[in-house]
C-alpha cells in the first residue's frame, strides 16, 4: 500500500497507525522497519530519503513504515519511544531490534547489520 497525496511522489514506504499496524507491522510475512517520527524534527526529515531508497531497493524482502508520534501516542507508548527518530525492527509480529543504532558509520550499513542479525 502506497500512500500518497496530490502532487506528491509514490512512495515505497507505507503510513502506518493503530488502524493498520496489526496489519502492517504485526503480521506481515517479511521483516518490517518501522521509523517513528515527529513533526518539526531535523534528524527525521535527515533519514527519510535514506529509509525510501531502503524500502525500494528492499522492496519484497523488507518492508518500511513510518509512525507519526502526534497521530499515535498509544504506538509510542506502547514501544517506549522517546527520541526521534527512533527505528525499531520486528520480526514475525516482535520486537526483533529495539533500536536501530545509525549514530556510527553509515545510515545504510546500520539498517543492513540489523536486518543481518535477524538471520543469526
Amino acid at each position: 500500500m502506497n500512500t500518497t497525496t496530490p502532487n506528491e511522489h509514490p512512495s515505497a514506504i507505507v503510513k502506518v497507525d493503530t488502524s493498520n499496524f496489526s496489519e502492517e507491522v504485526l503480521q506481515s510475512a517479511e521483516p518490517v522497519i518501522v521509523d517513528f517520527w515527529k513533526n518539526g524534527c531535523q534528524p527525521c526529515d535527515m533519514i527519510a530519503p535514506f529509509l525510501e531508497q531502503i524500502a525500494t531497493e528492499l522492496a519484497g524482502k523488507v518492508k518500511v513504515v513510518k509512525i507519526n508520534k502526534a497521530e499515535n501516542p498509544e504506538l509510542v507508548a506502547r514501544y517506549g519511544v522517546r527520541g526521534y527518530p527512533t527505528l525499531a525492527l520486528f520480526k514475525h509480529g516482535e520486537v526483533a531490534v529495539a533500536a536501530i543504532d545509525f549514530g556510527t558509520g553509515s545510515f545504510r550499513s546500520s539498517i543492513l547489520n540489523a536486518l543481518a542479525s535477524l538471520r543469526t
